[in-house]
């Protein structure tokens, strides 16, 4: 049974592929003028169900935005026609965790570590307070009792503590309703220096459109890859001890382990089952596209940022709002100044150095998170599960790709735009030679 019972044990990682494969069912797909035929065992995506919601720490009425209960015509479809999501009585068959509500809106993102836009997920709901994940939850379960104590699973483990290690990063736009840039966000994460009304929203939108569904995105969402599974399977970890109990690598802290340590203690695909992200917003500070004060006074942005600002642009192409599109997350370390970020941009060591030490006192970026007691009134946290293999027909023939799109309706990044296409029509990435494996 596919609960939160199956995280109650360490679990292996790895994604058994080989034991779909006496159920393909070959499938046409049209591409061109051509039938293209491909294996499809990966079903598509579809939302929660409440139980399974409730099983892991959240409760389903809180949801905001909920696919299969709201949204299902309006942004992120793209013409007034175009749903979102549709009903599909297969959805429980396939899993009995899903509701029978299947995700045509597929949101594709950049891989935080290469910026490979590579990343495709169904961005099902939003969070916005805290107290959206439960306190309490009891429920018999094949024999067995599923219970939330005091916000504690049964391994002692709350959901939003361990959905704070799976970060999604969201870029809105930093223009203001006047055109302006603004470089700092309103709300709570107002740098106090800048003039009160020198700010971009991070909550809603006028529309009733959260700041970063992606209508409202500078460019394309980055996912982080710290994906790392509790006991070691997936080799993310910096020294990986031994389990002495069962000789299998390990990340935990285990009294006989030979120096374990993991970067994060949780397993995107095995503890996260619900697919969450906490949202991280970022941004280009003063220093970089200027603003006013807090006593009224212009903001000439600094000669590094400025130099900074040209060669990512040069690098990685502009967004929306004219800011350089970040792709990685040691881009996003550039920026801020993180010592001992490696040269990002075309800049060399030397270069590298002279700026990260400017920017310990002025940086060109910055990130955060909104407040989790819901003051700035947007999305703290998501329920967008990645698709794990969004190969073999898990990228169904009437989704549609959710990504920032240029004035003229052209997606911002023509490969995530070319991934989605051959995963549609051929059911694998557009540099794989054949599908499948």
């Amino acid at each position: 049974m596919k609960s939160i019972l199956r995280i109650i044990l360490a679990c292996l990682c790895i994604v058994a592929f080989a034991g779909y494969l006496s159920a393909q069912t070959p499938a046409g797909a049209t591409v061109g003028t051509s039938v293209k035929v491909f294996p499809r065992f990966n079903p598509p995506p579809c939302d929660f169900s409440d139980l399974f919601y409730q099983e892991n720490g959240i409760d389903p009425t809180q949801l905001v935005g909920r696919f299969g209960t709201a949204r299902q015509f309006g942004p992120p479809a793209t013409s007034p026609s175009q749903a979102n999501w549709v009903a599909d009585s297969t959805c429980s068959v396939n899993d009995p965790t899903r509701r029978n509500f299947r995700i045509l809106a597929t949101t594709g993102a950049f891989k935080d570590d290469d910026g490979a836009p590579t990343q495709f997920f169904s961005l099902i709901a939003f969070l916005v307070n805290q107290s959206n994940f439960e306190t309490s939850f009891s429920q018999g379960v094949g024999g067995s009792t599923i219970s939330i104590v005091d916000s504690l699973n049964p391994r002692g483990i709350s959901m939003e503590s361990l959905v704070s290690n799976f970060e999604a990063y969201g870029a809105p736009t930093q223009k203001m309703a006047n055109g302006q840039l603004a470089p700092t966000p309103c709300g709570t994460l107002h740098d106090p220096n800048i003039a009160a009304n020198d700010c971009f929203p991070i909550g809603k939108e006028p529309n009733g459109t959260f700041a970063v569904e992606t209508p409202n995105l500078r460019h394309d969402w980055r996912i982080a890859s710290n994906r790392s599974a509790i006991d070691g399977s997936d080799n993310n970890c910096i020294d990986v001890g031994t389990d002495p109990a069962t000789g299998l690598p390990f990340c935990g802290t285990l009294p006989n382990a030979d120096a374990p340590f993991n970067d994060s203690p949780f397993g995107y695909f095995c503890d996260d089952l619900l697919g969450m992200w906490i949202v991280t917003y970022f941004w280009w500070t003063d220093n970089s596209v200027g603003g006013i004060d807090i006593n009224g006074n212009p903001i000439t942005p600094t000669s590094t940022c400025k130099q900074v600002l040209a060669q990512a642009a040069a690098q990685n192409g502009t967004s929306l709002d004219g800011t350089p599109i970040i792709h990685t997350g040691t881009e996003l370390h550039f920026i801020e100044g993180v010592p001992n970020t490696p040269p990002q941009f075309g800049f060399s060591q030397a270069q590298t150095n002279a700026i990260l030490a400017a920017e310990a006192t002025a940086p060109c970026g910055a990130e955060g998170q909104l407040d989790p007691g819901g003051a700035d009134g947007g999305a703290v946290w998501l329920i967008c599960p990645t698709i794990q293999d969004p190969r073999n027909g898990a990228i169904a023939t009437d989704a549609f790709l959710d990504v920032v799109r240029l004035k003229n309706g052209n997606a911002q990044n023509v490969n995530l735009l070319n991934n989605f296409s051959c995963l549609q029509n051929a059911g694998k990435f557009c540099n794989e030679a054949a599908p499948g494996f």
